[in-house]
């Protein structure tokens, strides 16, 4: 009898192992998937995020091409309108910067 129960067990601990074996297989098959699923996803919210940064760099390019383009036109008029303060302004930051650099 002693017997009987010995190789029971045994075919019992084969049984668990290959069900535990079984298992593990069937684990790193759904793991295996869910890393594939997560690099999908990550992929296409990376792709997104990156349209949405070349839109913001083009937009602020536009942007500050227009105020660039403003901020000169107010320039020129300001000098056409005062030419003499406008050239004392540049000789003294001239003199300024002659100044600073023999230092």
């Amino acid at each position: 009898m002693t017997q009987d129960k010995t190789s029971t067990k045994d075919a019992s601990g084969t049984d668990d192992f290959e069900k535990l074996s079984q298992q593990l297989t069937a684990l790193r098959e759904d793991m295996s998937r869910l890393a594939e699923t997560v690099a999908g996803i990550a992929g296409r919210r990376g792709n997104a995020m990156a349209a949405d940064i070349a839109e913001g760099f083009d937009e602020a390019k536009k942007y500050t091409e227009k105020t660039g383009r403003s901020a000169e036109a107010q320039l020129e008029g300001s000098v056409a309108a005062h030419p003499f303060l406008a050239i004392g302004l540049a000789a003294g930051a001239g003199l300024l910067i002659g100044a600073l650099s023999r230092r």
